[in-house]
């Protein structure tokens, strides 16, 4: 059985992957190994109850399902660090 709640480093590793075409680039990307990374990405695609990428060989597609979620996960992704900063930035005044 999958997660019962998205996981927003779920999120960060499939934005990683769909920008770098690819696990083992988006692993060196985040400083993981590739195993970590599939395994995220088996994880959102479980959750989500969705294939989000078509693996060929040394190459990945986004698959429909994986090209609408991106724009929403940069979005969500890009408010979270925002939020972050901001909050962050609170203690220093």
């Amino acid at each position: 059985m999958g997660s019962e709640r998205l996981d927003v480093k779920d999120l960060r590793y499939f934005v990683a992957v769909y920008e770098a075409k690819g696990f083992s680039s988006a692993s060196q990307m985040l400083d993981t190994v590739q195993s970590n990374v599939s395994t995220r990405i088996g994880s959102l695609e479980e959750y989500l109850g969705v294939l989000l990428f078509v693996r060929r060989y040394r190459k990945i597609v986004p698959t429909p399902s994986g090209d609408r979620l991106y724009p929403y996960a940069k979005q969500l992704l890009a408010s979270l660090d925002l939020t972050e900063r901001l909050i962050r930035a609170e203690r220093l005044t």
